[in-house]
């Protein structure tokens, strides 16, 4: 496999990687991946995966960019919260910007039980870039059902968690957290904050695992649960049992592709 001089400059270092290599670096290259969020964690999944060389991105995103998410959101500057622009639709003018060999595709939306499998149609794996446990309950639905592998993260304050989902071998997100948590009883970022950092960390793990996924080094994932606090330097990876009572992948119930069962907000 010989890639032209200019490919080669661009991944150079990457190409020299054991762990990727030529054959690794094709297998990006004709890879679909879509990030369902585009705010702290879906804006630099984004910049590490457009730069490592997948071959379509997708960003789905319905919201604005304002300038308390520049703290955090590692695409964005002033100058697109002066514009009013979707970010979605800011971070593909970046991206292209980037690696202009990489298909990037905006969708300015909401992800909801109508549309959610015509986004996933044709694509390798899913990230989870959203701050939402209703969507993330959809993505997780939506992949089970069409056997698609997806990322799962979540920050808050200085604490992050990753876990890697693939349907038929490893638990899914209900076999986590088996119902919505109660939003009374949930804190936010817009509660208790968020640092910068933390995302940053945690995004990058995601896309790691993502591209050892679709280079096909499954055996090196990590397959569990990564929690992680980098204020203390805390490290933990707990074991989860995938649960046959699990209503998504043990029983093949998807609740929430059903429009009526939940409202998106």
């Amino acid at each position: 496999m010989k890639h032209s001089p200019l490919i080669f400059e661009r991944y150079k270092k990457q190409l020299l990687l054991e762990e990727i290599g030529e054959e690794g670096q094709e297998m990006l290259k004709n890879s679909s991946v879509v990030i369902v969020g585009c705010g702290g964690l879906g804006s630099i999944i984004s910049n590490c995966l457009v730069r490592a060389g997948i071959g379509k991105v997708t960003i789905v995103d319905n919201d604005y960019i304002e300038l308390e998410n520049l703290h955090r959101q590692m695409l964005f500057d002033e100058e697109d919260v002066k514009r009013g622009l979707p970010k979605s639709v800011a971070a593909a003018e970046k991206l292209r910007k980037i690696n202009s060999q990489v298909q990037i595709e905006p969708i300015v939306a909401k992800v909801a039980p109508e549309n959610i499998e015509e986004i996933l149609k044709d694509v390798n794996l899913v990230f989870d870039g959203t701050d939402n446990f209703e969507v993330r309950f959809l993505i997780n639905d939506a992949c089970i059902k069409t056997g698609i592998p997806w990322i799962y993260a979540g920050v808050l304050a200085t604490h992050g968690v990753s876990l890697t989902i693939i349907p038929g071998e490893t638990p899914c997100l209900r076999c986590l957290i088996p119902e919505l948590p109660p939003v009374v009883d949930t804190p936010t970022c817009e509660t208790v904050g968020v640092l910068g950092m933390v995302v940053t960390t945690i995004a990058s793990i995601e896309a790691t695992e993502g591209i050892k996924l679709l280079i096909g080094k499954k055996d090196r994932l990590l397959r569990k649960l990564i929690s992680f606090d980098i204020w203390s330097g805390s490290y933990q990876l707990f074991e989860i049992e995938r649960s046959s009572d699990c209503p998504a992948c043990g029983q093949g119930r998807f609740d929430y592709l059903n429009p009526k069962k939940v409202k998106y907000s």
